[in-house]
Parts: C-alpha cells; sequence; structure tokens
C-alpha cells in the first residue's frame, strides 16, 4: 500500500498548497491524485494476492478503469439490496457499510477524476477538492477494516473482469461457444 498511500499524502499536500495559492489546477491535480490513491490501494491489495510476486506487476496491467467501475457499481447495488431489508447491526452489516463505502468512494472519485482531468468547463472549488480527499481517505479507513474478509477479497477478484464480461454486466464467458475461425488459405 506504500505508493497508494504516497499517492494520497500528495493529494493532501496538493490541497494544502491550494489554501496557501488557490489555483484551480491545483485543486484538479489534488482531485485526479485522489482518485489514483484509491484506484492503486485497491489494485495492490488484490495482486498482493498473487503467490509468485516476480509476476505482480504484469497482473497489475491487467486492471482498467471501466471494468472496475463496472464491478464497483455492481457491488453498490448489490448491497443496497442488502440495506433495504433493514439487516440488523453486527459484523456483517459493517463489512457491508464498509465495502460499500470504498465501492462509492471509488465510482465518485472516478467521476470527480474525470471532470478535473478532461472537463476544464467545470469549476472546481476548494470545496470540491476537500471533500474528494476526506471521501478517499475514508475509503481508505473502511478498506484497511475489511481487508481480510472473504466478501472483500470477493470484491478484488471483481475488479479485474475482462472488457467483455464487463460489457456483459459481469456475466462468466461462454467460451466453448465463440465462433471458429477458418483457416486462412496458405500462399
Amino acid at each position: 500500500m506504500a505508493y497508494a498511500d504516497d499517492l494520497l499524502a500528495v493529494a493532501q499536500d496538493l490541497a494544502a498548497l491550494d489554501a496557501l495559492n488557490p489555483r484551480e489546477a491545483t485543486r484538479r491535480r489534488s482531485i485526479s491524485t485522489a482518485y489514483y490513491a484509491l484506484f492503486h490501494l485497491l489494485i495492490s491489495e488484490a495482486v498482493a494476492n498473487w503467490q509468485r510476486a516476480d509476476q505482480r506487476y504484469i497482473l497489475v496491467r491487467l486492471f482498467d478503469h471501466g471494468p472496475m467501475n463496472t464491478a464497483a457499481l455492481s457491488k453498490i447495488s448489490e448491497l443496497n439490496a442488502y440495506f433495504n431489508g433493514d439487516p440488523p447491526s453486527g459484523p456483517r452489516r459493517m463489512l457491508a457499510e464498509n465495502l460499500h463505502n470504498v465501492a462509492s468512494a471509488f465510482v465518485a472519485a472516478q467521476q470527480a477524476r474525470f471532470d478535473a482531468d478532461y472537463n476544464v468547463g467545470k469549476e472546481v472549488t476548494g470545496t470540491m477538492m476537500r471533500r474528494q480527499i476526506e471521501s478517499v481517505r475514508d475509503a481508505f479507513d473502511s478498506w484497511r477494516a475489511i481487508r481480510d474478509e472473504p466478501d472483500a477479497q470477493m470484491f478484488l477478484l471483481s475488479l479485474l473482469a475482462n472488457k467483455r464480461a464487463a460489457a456483459k454486466e459481469g456475466k462468466p464467458q461462454n467460451y466453448s461457444k465463440g465462433k471458429k475461425r477458418k483457416a486462412k488459405p496458405s500462399r
């Protein structure tokens, strides 16, 4: 988690710099950096489970922003349905609340990062920046509280869904029904 923690610290440093010398570019960079802190936290936690440390750098490259967002939205929906059942207080509910916080913060941070990086027509205020950093910091705390739980580990696995599977809303791939390629004629 060291890199993710460093990115969150950089986002906070940029926020402190903005307080001294307010600039929209600083606020935008801070919001973007906060998102990448959470993005890398989740990825580093997932790849830490891979036994071969020398291959983890390859696994890191398999994570993609879009499918991660889809997985987080799916988890939010699943947890909202759980909360609608008015579950009793206790460890299971606390796990669900923390996981919901992580998934929700990820989705919100990704949208905020997109706006900060690409929507230059939208003003980014210091309040928006501080709220976004606080949301990501809370997600870090929530993650640390649940990181060893099986449901949290399954969430990490869901973030690795490939693009095709994410487009099918998380439905498992059925490779046996794929089209067979015709052999190219040799010249």
